[in-house]
C-alpha cells in the first residue's frame, strides 16, 4: 500500500493525492499482482481521473516495469478532453489526426498535403504531423483520441506495433466499443460516391441500376467486388495521372478524392474479412436519403452486431494491461461482454460521486411517454413545461437533451426563444463553442451532447431531458443486438441517462438542476435498479403535476 512518504514517487508534481485516488491505485496495484489484465474502474466525476492516471503511470514505471522504454497510452473520446489532459500535464506527448496540422509547402491541412507529397514524390522534412506522431511513438506517456486510435488499430497496425505500448488507459470508455464498431462499418451513399470524385450522372446510374436493387448482404458484397471497387480503382489511377499537370487548387481537390477512396477500399477489405469469418454477425441496412444537403438516393450500410471478437485481436492484444475508466460502466458483466474481456482476467472497482446531493437534484415530471406512437402527443404536453423551466432559469445557461434531431426540430418550431442554440451534425463544435464563450444565458438544444462535454459552473445551471435515450429499434443492428443480448438494451439506456445527468455538475462547488420529462423513466428505474448508481437514484425527486 502507499505510504505517506512515498507520495512523491506516485505523483512527483505539486499535488496532494486524494484518499479516493490512493485507494483506487492500491486496488489496481493489488490486482496487477493477482495477474489481472483488465481493470474496470467505475469512477464518477470529481474523483480526479486524470491525476489518478498519472499516479498510476509513475507507480507502474517505478515498480512493475522499470524498463526505460515502458510506454503508457491514454485514450479520450474527444479532442476537447485531449486538450484538458495537456492543460494539466504538459509533459504528455499528444497525437491528433492529420487534419489538425498545417502543411506549409502546399498551403493546406496535412491530410491532403501528405497525399500530395506521396503522389508527387516530394519529401517534407518539416511535416508537423510527422513530428507529433514520432514524438508520440517514442514517448513514455502518449495521448490520443478514440477516432485516431481506431484508425491506427484497423488500418495502420504497423504503427501500433512500432509504438509497442505496455498499458492502455481508456478514459470515458463507455463509448469506445461503439466508435470501434462504427469504424468496422461499411457505407455507400450518393454523398460518399461524390466524395470519391464520381460524377452525378454516374452516381444516378449506379443508384438506379444497381444500388437501389440490393436487398441482402450477399448482393452487396457482390456489387462491391464486381462493380464499385473496379470503378474506384480506375478513378484513383485517373486522379493520380492528372495531379502533376494540375494547378494547386486542383491538386488539393484530386488528392482529397484519392485519400477518401483509399479509406473506402480499406473499409471494404475489413468487411470482406469479417464476412468470410463470421457472416452471421453482419447486417445490412438500406434506406432512402431525401435530405436536401445530399444527393437523393439509396444508402447502404453494413454493421457488425457485436465487435467483441475483434477488439482483442486489433487492440487489447497489443498491451499487457488495459484500464477502462468511466462513471457509467455500471454492469461489469455486460461491459466485459461487449468488449470481449476474459472475466477471469478482469476486475471491477467502483467509486461513487463525492458531490453533495443538494447540488445535483433530478426532478422527474411524468408528463407522458415518448414512445414512437405517442411522442408527438407527449411533446405537446412537454411544451408548457419547457417554457416554465426556461422562464425559471431566464438568466442562466443550460442544455436541453432531445435524443434525436426530430425532437430538436420540434423544439425549434414550438419554443420561440432567442436563447436557444441548435446545431446540425457538421456545426456541432461551432455551436458548442458559441455557448461556451457567449456572455448571454444561452441554452444548447442537442441530440448528441449526452456525453463527452463538460458544462462547468455557469455553463449549465439546468438541463432538460425530453426523451430517455433507448437505442433506436428501427435499426436492424439494434434489433439484432436486443435479440441476442436483451439486457444490453436497458443497460445502454441507463448509461446514456446517467451520462446526461452528469453534464452540469463537474466539481465540488458546482450545481445544476436536471429535469426529466419522459414517463419512460419509470420503467428504466423499475427494471434496472440493480445497475443504476445509488448516488443517481438518491438524487431523484418526483414532482406531482396536474394534467
Amino acid at each position: 500500500m502507499i505510504e505517506i512518504n512515498d507520495k512523491k514517487i506516485y505523483f512527483p508534481l505539486k499535488y496532494e493525492p486524494r484518499d479516493t485516488q490512493i485507494q483506487a491505485l492500491n486496488f489496481i496495484k493489488s490486482q496487477i499482482l493477482n495477474r489481472k489484465r483488465f481493470f474496470e474502474l467505475n469512477i464518477s466525476m470529481g474523483i480526479g481521473k486524470s491525476y489518478l492516471v498519472i499516479m498510476f503511470a509513475n507507480w507502474y514505471r517505478n515498480y512493475i516495469n522499470t524498463n526505460t522504454d515502458v510506454k503508457i497510452d491514454i485514450l479520450t473520446n474527444s479532442k476537447v478532453l485531449q486538450n484538458q489532459y495537456l492543460k494539466d500535464f504538459d509533459f504528455i506527448k499528444n497525437y491528433k489526426g492529420k487534419s489538425n496540422y498545417y502543411c506549409q509547402p502546399f498551403d493546406c491541412q496535412c491530410d491532403v498535403g501528405k497525399e500530395l507529397c506521396r503522389i508527387l514524390k516530394r519529401p517534407c522534412d518539416t511535416c508537423p504531423y510527422d513530428l507529433a506522431k514520432n514524438e508520440w511513438l517514442q514517448s513514455q506517456i502518449g495521448l490520443t483520441n478514440f477516432h485516431l486510435f481506431n484508425t491506427l488499430a484497423l488500418f495502420q497496425q504497423d504503427t501500433l506495433k512500432r509504438r509497442n505500448g505496455n498499458v492502455l488507459i481508456i478514459d470515458e470508455c463507455q463509448g469506445f466499443e461503439s466508435i470501434f464498431s462504427d469504424y468496422l462499418s461499411s457505407k455507400i451513399s450518393p454523398n460518399i460516391l461524390k466524395k470519391c470524385g464520381i460524377g452525378l450522372k454516374e452516381i444516378e446510374t449506379l443508384d438506379d441500376r444497381y444500388i437501389s436493387k440490393i436487398k441482402d448482404l450477399n448482393k452487396y458484397i457482390e456489387f462491391l467486388e464486381r462493380k464499385l471497387i473496379p470503378i474506384l480503382e480506375e478513378k484513383t489511377r485517373q486522379f493520380e495521372s492528372s495531379i502533376s499537370s494540375s494547378n494547386s487548387k486542383k491538386k488539393i481537390e484530386l488528392s482529397g478524392y484519392i485519400q477518401y477512396i483509399e479509406s473506402r477500399l480499406l473499409s471494404f477489405k475489413h468487411l470482406f474479412e469479417s464476412y468470410k469469418n463470421n457472416p452471421d454477425n453482419i447486417v445490412l441496412e438500406s434506406f432512402i436519403n431525401k435530405s436536401e444537403k445530399f444527393f437523393s438516393g439509396t444508402e447502404l450500410i453494413t454493421q457488425h452486431i457485436f465487435v467483441n471478437e475483434y477488439l482483442n485481436d486489433y487492440i487489447f492484444s497489443h498491451y499487457d494491461h488495459v484500464i477502462f475508466m468511466s462513471a457509467t460502466i455500471l454492469d461489469s458483466k455486460m461491459f466485459s461482454f461487449i468488449n470481449g474481456l476474459d472475466e477471469s482476467l478482469t476486475c471491477y472497482y467502483d467509486i461513487p460521486t463525492p458531490f453533495l446531493l443538494k447540488n445535483r437534484p433530478i426532478y422527474y415530471l411524468k408528463v407522458g411517454k415518448m414512445n414512437w406512437a405517442s411522442k408527438e402527443e407527449t411533446f405537446k404536453k412537454q411544451i408548457p413545461w419547457i417554457k416554465k423551466i426556461l422562464a425559471k432559469y431566464k438568466n442562466s445557461k443550460g442544455i436541453i437533451h432531445t435524443t434525436n434531431y426530430e425532437i430538436a426540430e420540434w423544439v425549434k418550431e414550438n419554443i420561440m426563444d432567442e436563447r436557444l442554440l441548435f446545431h446540425e451534425t457538421d456545426d456541432k463544435n461551432d455551436i458548442l463553442e458559441k455557448h461556451l464563450t457567449s456572455t448571454e444565458p444561452t441554452v444548447l438544444v442537442s441530440p448528441s451532447m449526452i456525453e463527452g462535454i463538460s458544462l462547468d459552473d455557469e455553463l449549465a445551471r439546468f438541463q432538460i431531458i425530453l426523451k430517455i435515450n433507448y437505442p433506436n429499434l428501427t435499426s436492424v443492428k439494434i434489433k439484432a443486438r436486443q435479440k441476442i443480448k436483451p439486457e444490453w438494451y436497458n443497460w445502454r439506456a441507463c448509461v446514456s441517462t446517467v451520462q446526461a445527468s452528469g453534464r452540469g455538475v463537474r466539481s465540488d462547488d458546482d450545481y445544476c438542476d436536471t429535469f426529466i420529462l419522459d414517463s419512460n423513466f419509470s420503467d428504466l428505474l423499475k427494471y434496472n435498479s440493480h445497475i443504476l448508481p445509488k448516488y443517481f437514484t438518491d438524487a431523484i425527486k418526483v414532482l406531482k403535476i396536474n394534467n
